[in-house]
């Protein structure tokens, strides 16, 4: 099972029950696979430090919505001696707002979508090609409608 550690404003919309079902949802990938409980840092954050944490990681100045950064090199899920840590997501909360009202998406959805995909990187998957990309998007909509 992943949890959430949540640090900074979270927006009204995530409830403690929305993050659990998001969590749930995420962990039916890996549950076959891996067993017990995995740790994921979920960072609100301003639009300044997620612009800045895109330029200084990502190497892209400007902002962005959502990022993740892995706890472990390769396999998300280590094996021996490196704790459940499975990494953090940075959430930038104003940006999402302002990308499900400029796409017509209700903001709760959005938040979900975002947390999703963060997740995803977490749990090994990327949208670096375009197959990568199809099933990437694919789970996490698939994730969405699930939650919400």
């Amino acid at each position: 099972m992943i949890t959430y550690d949540v640090s900074g404003t979270l927006p009204k919309a995530l409830t403690p029950g929305l993050l659990r079902r998001i969590a749930k949802e995420c962990s039916r990938l890996r549950a076959k696979t891996r067993t017990g409980t995995w740790q994921v840092g979920l960072r609100c954050v301003p639009r300044s430090k997620i612009r800045e944490l895109n330029r200084a990681y990502c190497g892209k100045d400007r902002e962005t919505d959502v990022l993740s950064f892995g706890a472990h090199d390769g396999d998300p899920f280590p094996t021996q001696g490196a704790g459940k840590e499975l990494g953090d997501i940075a959430l930038a909360p104003t940006v999402a707002r302002e990308d499900a009202s400029r796409r017509g998406v209700d903001p709760a959805e959005e938040l979900v979508r975002l947390i999703a995909h963060g997740t995803l990187h977490l749990l090994g998957y990327d949208h670096a090609d375009p197959r990568g990309e199809d099933r990437m998007f694919r789970i996490q909509e698939a994730i969405v409608e699930k939650v919400c």
